[in-house]
């Protein structure tokens, strides 16, 4: 059976954006994306090692989640720092209905500790890693069964795994605007533009905050 025209559009827009963060030198590791049908209408955008992603959940040190999540594999791109991108989404045919977006900084540089004189060399990591960044993951998430009016937004950003933090985001975000998320903010230099060579937007998602969501401060993801 032919996959929707939706979830082929997002497995694609991840396979073009790892793609770029390879060309830029920026990806150290990689998976690219996976699409399977779950059930007559399911379809699930997925990679491999996300069976793994369960090991964020619980009380557990910060370190020790990134290390078994970089150890397993469990991301769509390992960073030239170590910092981890994961995107998983699930479709009911075209209705997007569940995604996972989650950035998992590196809580150390032991590998540019270990050897500074070859990374001196190596403008772009000196660049990333010279600026002192308190590591925190942050996720997106989107889950429209789970949603109740201000206690948990259809769409939400949590930030350092923190219980109960559930920001209101105005819609679904696309591979594309997680991608430029990120790299804007963690990544972007004045001698290095990534945002500017990431492939152009390829869909966008319907609204999903509700009017009183949207009294609250929340995130507004951009239409195109």
């Amino acid at each position: 059976m032919k996959p929707p025209q939706q979830p082929r559009t997002v497995r694609d827009d991840i396979e073009q954006i790892v793609s770029s963060l390879i060309e830029l030198g920026i990806a150290d590791d990689q998976n690219f994306p996976v699409l399977r049908q779950l059930s007559a209408q399911g379809w699930e955008i997925t990679f491999g090692g996300a069976e793994h992603v369960s090991i964020a959940v619980g009380e557990i040190d910060y370190e020790v989640i990134h290390l078994e999540l970089s150890d397993k594999r469990s991301y769509n791109v390992k960073l030239l720092d170590g910092g981890l991108l994961q995107m998983m989404y699930l479709f009911e045919g075209e209705q997007l209905v569940k995604h996972r977006l989650a950035y998992y900084p590196s809580p150390s540089l032991r590998a540019f500790q270990d050897d500074p004189d070859s990374y001196m060399r190596d403008e772009l990591f000196l660049d990333i890693v010279s600026r002192r960044i308190v590591p925190s993951p942050l996720r997106f998430d989107f889950d429209q069964a789970a949603a109740v009016d201000i206690n948990h937004p259809c769409c939400h950003l949590t930030l350092g795994d923190v219980q109960g933090c559930r920001i209101p985001v105005s819609s679904g975000i696309t591979p594309r605007w997680f991608a430029e998320f990120i790299l804007r903010n963690f990544y972007q230099t004045e001698s290095h533009d990534f945002v500017g060579r990431l492939p152009a937007h390829r869909l966008g998602f319907d609204e999903a905050i509700t009017e009183n969501e949207k009294l609250l401060m929340h995130v507004v993801v951009p239409t195109i």
